[in-house]
């Protein structure tokens, strides 16, 4: 058994101060900067570099979606 799996001595506990947590709560302060939640995507910067701003990402995407459900709907 290695001292990891140890439960620690009354007396090593004694030594450890308390500490109160109860207002250590911290809102996440970046969440107001993106109002509700969207889901993060990590471009490869080669791709950021050509695209340059999240809307013409969307943009990119949507037009994407639409071409795939023309497509799906001509095969069918």
């Amino acid at each position: 058994m290695n001292d990891a799996d140890k439960e620690p001595t009354p007396e090593s506990l004694d030594e450890i101060p308390e500490t109160d947590f109860s207002q250590a709560i911290r809102p996440n302060r970046y969440a107001v900067l993106r109002g509700e939640f969207r889901h993060a995507v990590f471009l490869d910067p080669a791709l950021w570099s050509h695209f340059g701003s999240e809307e013409r990402v969307l943009e990119a995407l949507r037009l994407l979606v639409e071409l795939a459900k023309r497509e799906t709907r001509s095969v069918a």
